[in-house]
């Protein structure tokens, strides 16, 4: 297995990258760019709405990440096998 794997575009300014321990989320552009980090011992579940291509991560805490930049179930499988 690869240590990393990346999903969307750096130039449409969203990324998501899965690594061994965490989900990183980037948003926006230079100026205004986020970064979201989601350690997956925080994670309580990963899940694909029906009708929607977007991963919707929820974590211990009760807080919900939404990320929509196609491939949802490729991503949702990424971030299970990992944990």
């Amino acid at each position: 297995m690869s240590d990393v794997i990346k999903f969307g575009s750096g130039l449409l300014g969203n990324r998501l990258i899965i690594y061994n321990n965490r989900v990183e989320i980037v948003t926006g552009f230079w100026p205004f760019r986020r970064k979201r980090v989601i350690p997956f011992s925080n994670i309580a579940s990963v899940e694909t709405p029906q009708f929607l291509n977007m991963v919707v991560i929820r974590t211990n805490d009760g807080k919900n990440y939404k990320y929509s930049v196609g491939n949802a179930k490729k991503i949702q499988q990424a971030i299970v096998e990992r944990m």
